[in-house]
């Protein structure tokens, strides 16, 4: 029998954490389609993501605000989740200027398939034979989705694809960590201090890349602050809340919903039509989410 559910409540629990999870992975999944209308306003990348996570602090302290009382000490997990999800954000960003859209789509999203390896080795949460399967749907999906958004060409690069893969590995990092983090904060306590520490590195990160942080115009910043409202505050506090509900193998998989969520929004919002591989890898990854949900009969 696996642990894979074993730790992690009754069914309605890690029913409402999957429900939170998808959630969490569909607003996200606008962040996507806000970073491009925001670099078309002449905000840069890495400039984007300080503000978005810049402005969602005083948003998560409106909560604390309503709720009477201050974030809780964080832990050490707490703050590498900001420090992995910061790092994931900046170096996928990166990678996308050295590299086809469809390969570092395909590479990055490994990370999030992949974390059920990494709680396997680290947590000791076997998981089942259903997430394997799961895995295989979802990547096959994955690699549709991104090779038919692609299918017009784009510039490969060795140098692109390992930053791709090593946004990839802080992603795993991420959901790990934000697993830890959840086992002695509540959700809203680690969404704050992990997003006060995804600022912090978002703007190393400018400086790093000598990329301007203060906008030419206020108006420059509406792409950003809907993305920290939609993506960070709601998208993330889903995810984070709903960590503390699912195993990070199954968590993994429900984002992937994040890349079929930004397809779909493209379409109306940019005129990008999906194709028919588009509609292929959708159709695998929504296959995987309902494989992945599977328990191995008990024995």
């Amino acid at each position: 029998m696996t642990t894979q559910t074993a730790a992690y409540g009754d069914a309605r629990s890690v029913l409402i954490g999957t429900v939170l999870l998808l959630t969490g992975g569909v607003l996200v999944g606008f962040a996507a389609i806000g970073l491009r209308l925001s670099v078309g306003d002449g905000v840069g990348p890495q400039a984007t993501g300080f503000w978005r996570f810049f402005l969602s602090l005083p948003v998560i302290l409106m909560v604390f605000v309503a709720r009477g009382r201050l974030p809780a000490k964080p832990n050490l997990f707490a703050i590498l989740t900001g420090v992995f999800f910061g790092l994931d954000i900046g170096v996928w960003h990166l990678s996308l200027t050295m590299t086809s859209v469809a390969n570092a789509t395909f590479i990055v999203n490994m990370g999030s398939l992949f974390v059920g390896v990494l709680a396997w080795v680290f947590l000791k949460d076997r998981p089942s034979i259903f997430w394997a399967i799961a895995v295989a749907l979802a990547l096959s999906g994955v690699w549709f989705l991104s090779a038919g958004k692609s299918a017009a060409g784009g510039a490969s690069d060795i140098r692109g694809d390992m930053l791709a893969l090593f946004a990839a590995c802080f992603l795993s990092g991420y959901f790990l960590c934000g697993k830890l983090a959840r086992d002695t904060l509540s959700a809203l306590d680690v969404l704050f201090w992990a997003t006060a520490t995804m600022a912090c590195v978002a703007f190393i990160l400018c400086l790093v890349f000598r990329e301007p942080v203060v906008p030419e115009t206020l108006g420059q910043l509406k792409w950003p602050l809907a993305i920290a409202v939609c993506s960070q505050v709601l998208g993330q506090g889903c995810i984070i809340a709903g960590l503390g509900r699912v195993p990070p193998a199954i968590a993994g998989i429900m984002v992937i919903v994040q890349p079929v969520a930004s397809a779909l929004i493209s379409w109306p919002v940019f005129g990008e039509a999906l194709s028919v591989m588009q509609f292929i890898g959708g159709g695998l990854i929504l296959v995987a989410l309902l494989v992945a949900q599977r328990r191995p009969a008990r024995r």
